[in-house]
């Protein structure tokens, strides 16, 4: 088995060491031309969102039989190309829960509290503040969007701040919504009601571009708004303009659309250009699944759902 992992910073030593008990392992960030190229050695890959396997890479790849995708989203992979091919998908199963969870909070925290600011501030020799005053998380209604392993940690943590919390889900049994001390609602409810919202669901048809100018004009003016989810789930120029004209009063995002392109140029991005600017959004670059922990347990995943199909297939 040749093996390519295409994100080897990534790649802890420990799995690097099991891995290589599976095959020849490669590890190296390939550019689209590159992958294009060598692809087509390779019987299993490894990657993360920063790789796009598309139809036109799935095609050269004659000898591919897995993808593992450290990721719990796979809209970087061509799905449709790669199950014509027979090529096995694996991707993650809550193995980034409790980071994205935790990096959720993190910036409600320090959207509310002005933290980046107050630093920024600070650091540049001023003692400002009563500039940057803030907001407590006591008894204000945090709308959960995507209810699932993510989205039921924030739940968790949301009741040791003696928030209310309500969610919005379509696929998830009302029962266990209400277990964790939390209403299941309609997104109109979710929009209207909520102090703070966190979105936490996957990217697919039926969720891209779900927050737009008509969900803007239903929140409240003193809104926040999260997103750890995927950048394409949010309309980024009604979010612009929700931001600029007040209609909410803040954000903060660990995801951009289209980040292939954000990666290369970050201030080619009109969400970035706003930031710089402005101290009512918050940006990091997609890390929320991105702690030592999390990552250990994410590739070591991976690396035994591959171990399973090579069993099998002997």
């Amino acid at each position: 088995m040749k093996i390519l992992i295409t994100e080897p910073d990534y790649f802890p030593e420990k799995s690097l060491i099991e891995l290589k008990k599976l095959g020849e392992v490669t590890a190296k960030k390939f550019d689209r031309k590159e992958l294009m190229e060598k692809i087509e050695e390779f019987d299993i890959v490894i990657v993360r969102i920063d790789t796009k396997l598309d139809r036109e890479i799935i095609e050269k790849a004659k000898k591919l039989k897995i993808i593992g995708s450290v990721t719990t989203g796979v809209n970087h992979i061509d799905i449709e190309s790669a199950n014509k091919r027979e090529i096995k998908i694996i991707h993650l199963e809550g193995a980034h829960t409790n980071s994205a969870a935790e990096h959720t909070f993190a910036l409600i925290m320090a959207l509310l509290r002005n933290i980046p600011y107050g630093f920024d501030s600070l650091r540049n020799g001023s003692w400002n503040r009563h500039e940057f005053i803030g907001h407590e998380l006591k008894d204000k209604t945090l709308g959960i969007i995507g209810f699932g392993r993510i989205g039921s940690r924030i739940a968790v943590f949301a009741n040791a701040f003696n928030m209310k919390i309500i969610a919005y889900d379509k696929y998830v049994d009302a029962k266990n919504v209400e277990k964790l001390g939390v209403q299941l609602v309609n997104l109109d409810k979710l929009l209207k009601e909520s102090d703070i919202i966190t979105i936490n669901c996957i990217l697919t048809e039926e969720t891209k571009e779900m927050i737009g100018i008509k969900e803007f004009e239903m929140m409240k003016k003193n809104a926040f708004l999260i997103n750890t989810s995927r950048g394409e789930v949010i309309d980024e120029n009604s979010l612009l303009n929700a931001l600029k004209t007040g209609k909410i009063k803040a954000a903060a995002l660990d995801v951009i659309s289209d980040e292939s392109k954000v990666v290369e140029n970050p201030l080619s991005s009109k969400i970035v250009q706003y930031a710089k600017n402005h101290k009512n959004l918050i940006l990091t670059p997609h890390l929320a699944g991105s702690t030592h922990e999390s990552i250990n347990d994410a590739t070591m995943f991976i690396i035994e759902k591959i171990r399973e199909i090579i069993k099998d297939k002997k």
